[in-house]
């Protein structure tokens, strides 16, 4: 498996079941005078029909306060199900009505100037080992007639197990023990881990560019590429020369005119009222046809690995344009038609490269669209080589793309949720994944299921 989440997520999205009876509508559940919204007593998880052996469609946060429509009898709750805004049925049992408005925080929470949540780090000292913190038990209570109990000693450490293959970890607290300093890398586990055999992780500030509504720009884009791994490109007065400043490698640019030599071949394209770049220095988006069977206006992503560039639609219109790391010359990422069928606020990573594995802790932004080889698009936050491939399979994102791709992308994730996902009856966004080499590739999984729907409910002719 190329790359994927630690835990088990929901199965993947199957065929449309046929209707099966459901419950008539309840009306709207009778709570106190004054209840403006349903706060949960824990976390839980979101169905799209009232009873436990409804799909789920999501996971909804502990204290979130939540709007609600109505309710209904069903399975595997003692109270009504109840539907809540804006899509969903919860279980009755663990709301309790609040005087406050719906409120919701957005998962993962950033801190004002973060690019990610948190603190990460990579384990680059050979021979590391985890270590669990023992304290002393100054509360154990004395057996009658027993020798007085040595006095209890200082927090300490115990070794616990070596780190096999490469490790990235979160920094959940630090703390000093025995005159060294530990992170520990778990929020519920005692584990720990000693700050000096961690690299501290700097994530990237990349970002792409948003296209299309009040800017004017359409696809093709360009991204600057300097030709020979250079910084900086020159920008021409014209196609032939004429240098007139330089742009940064990864600097977006439109595409408003193509030079073509004698062979056809571009040599240099506008990008500016007077301002050309060379054609070995930019990587350039061609858009192809949009996939068959969208709706007007669907949400979908397509992605070019022979140039690395991620392209988001709304239909026709072209909105957000990025860089991307796709899988590396052993791992490559395969071409395909897939749907996003899990978005998680964070998952952890784990898998094997050739013989070393590794693990990826609390990856933020992930989003799978491949239930059958674990693919999905998710942050990188250990590199800051967007363009170049290098993954696991995956497709790598820098933080500040992630972010707004989840978030954009069906399905949609409320504020308070942890995990949504995408069924047949509402599925995910599609997401395309093409070279030169399989410029339209075949829908695959759960991506073809939804597509088979839509083939028997299209109107004939």
């Amino acid at each position: 498996m190329a790359c994927h989440g630690k835990d088990e997520p929901p199965p993947a999205p199957g065929p449309a079941p046929a209707s099966r009876p459901r419950p008539a509508p309840a009306p709207a559940p009778e709570f106190p005078e004054g209840t403006r919204s349903l706060q949960l007593v824990r976390t839980v998880g979101v169905r799209l029909e009232p009873g436990d052996d409804a799909k789920r469609i999501g996971t909804v946060a502990i204290d979130t306060r939540v709007g609600w429509t109505r309710s209904a009898p069903g399975k595997g709750c003692d109270k009504s199900w109840i539907e809540i805004a804006p899509r969903g049925w919860i279980c009755g049992d663990y709301v309790v009505p609040s005087k406050q408005p719906p409120y919701g925080q957005e998962v993962p929470h950033l801190d004002r100037g973060e690019i990610v949540p948190g603190t990460y780090g990579k384990i680059t000292v050979a021979g590391a080992s985890t270590y669990e913190l023992e304290k002393p038990d100054k509360d154990k209570k004395k057996k009658r007639g027993a020798k007085p109990a040595p006095e209890p000693k200082d927090p300490h450490m115990v070794e616990d197990s070596p780190v096999i293959g490469s490790l990235n970890v979160r920094r959940y607290d630090e703390i000093t023990v025995g005159g060294k300093v530990y992170w520990k890398i778990s929020q519920k586990d005692n584990e720990y881990v000693l700050k000096s055999t961690i690299t501290k992780h700097v994530p990237s500030g990349f970002g792409g560019t948003r296209l299309g509504d009040d800017t004017g720009v359409r696809v093709p884009i360009a991204f600057v590429w300097p030709r020979g791994g250079m910084s900086e490109a020159y920008t021409l007065a014209k196609p032939t020369g004429g240098a007139l400043r330089t742009l940064a490698v990864r600097t977006p640019v439109p595409v408003l005119e193509v030079a073509a030599g004698k062979d056809g071949k571009p040599t240099a394209y506008r990008i500016g009222d007077a301002e050309w770049i060379a054609a070995p220095d930019v990587r350039v988006f061609e858009p192809e046809a949009p996939p068959a069977l969208l709706q007007p206006g669907e949400r979908w992503i397509d992605i070019d690995l022979d140039s690395q560039i991620l392209v988001a639609f709304e239909g026709d219109l072209a909105v957000y344009a990025t860089l991307v790391s796709s899988g590396g010359k052993d791992t490559p990422t395969e071409t395909g038609l897939y749907r996003m069928w899990l978005k998680e606020s964070e998952a952890d990573m784990k898998g094997l490269n050739g013989e070393d594995p590794y693990s990826v802790a609390t990856v933020p932004w992930t989003q799978f669209f491949s239930p059958e080889k674990g693919l999905a698009l998710h942050t990188a936050y250990w590199h800051d080589g967007f363009g170049h491939p290098r993954s696991h399979g995956c497709v790598n994102l820098a933080p500040r793309d992630a972010r707004w791709l989840y978030f954009w992308s069906d399905p949609q994730v409320p504020p308070g949720w942890t995990m949504a996902a995408g069924v047949v009856e509402a599925p995910g966004s599609l997401v395309r994944i093409r070279s030169a080499a399989d410029p339209t590739p075949e829908a695959k999984g759960y991506a073809k299921k939804v597509q088979e729907q839509r083939e028997q409910n299209a109107p004939p002719g």
